[in-house]
């Protein structure tokens, strides 16, 4: 019990910090609440790249397999975790103190996580698959660039962050997306996902969420919309 509510509880501290940090530089909520996601998004991105690396040998069963309790990975979720989490508290700060509204798809993207991955711990399977997906955070970090840009009035910086991030969307997002759901597909279906047939078809599941997420998201930017 101590070894997950500590660490939970101690990086929710660390993200809500970076938060108020980012407010305290950037008094405009929507803009600092980009600016401390990008950082935050950032720092996932090494822990998706280095989860990658170290459970590749997995990748026929799609990156879904049972951990030791030991496993740093747990840790790693743990931080992934923490973030989701400060976010939905972040956001309540935003709507009740700033009378921001708050996105519905952003709502629901952090909710799904936090269900899939609170799953995961509870199983002790998945946690390189769900770390993996962390790659695609690389893209918040654009949003991130975004911000800063507008803060600084760095026009180049936001025009290359805008093209980045649809870049970013098209180019690897999805087809991270694509390429996970044809790996739990292929397990699913045309393997032997043994007493992992429930893990499975989660993923299965929420591969085909967030392909379709990203997809509103990609209209969105073609549209030259602000987004996430």
């Amino acid at each position: 019990m101590f070894q997950t509510w500590l660490p939970l509880l101690g990086f929710t501290a660390f993200f809500l910090i970076l938060h108020a940090v980012a407010m305290r530089w950037e008094s405009a909520w929507p803009r600092a609440f980009k600016l401390s996601r990008g950082m935050a998004a950032f720092l996932l991105t090494v822990l998706g790249f280095a989860a990658l690396m170290a459970g590749f040998e997995h990748w026929p069963q799609a990156f879904l397999y049972h951990h030791p309790e030991d496993d740093w990975m747990r840790l790693g979720l743990l931080v992934v975790m923490a973030h989701l989490l400060s976010d939905f508290l972040w956001m309540g700060v935003g709507t009740y103190r700033h009378g921001i509204t708050q996105r519905r798809d952003l709502i629901v993207h952090h909710g799904v996580g936090i269900v899939a991955y609170a799953f995961a711990l509870h199983l002790r399977v998945g946690y390189a698959l769900s770390l993996v997906a962390m790659t695609t955070e690389l893209m918040p970090v654009t949003t991130g660039l975004h911000a800063l840009g507008k803060k600084m009035s760095w026009d180049g910086v936001v025009q290359l962050s805008d093209r980045a991030r649809l870049y970013l969307l098209i180019g690897f997002r999805l087809p991270v997306w694509v390429i996970l759901f044809v790996l739990v597909s292929r397990v699913l279906f045309l393997g032997e996902p043994g007493d992992l047939a429930l893990p499975f078809s989660v993923a299965l599941a929420g591969t085909i969420g967030l392909i379709c997420l990203d997809v509103y998201w990609i209209r969105k930017a073609l549209n030259n919309l602000d987004f996430y």
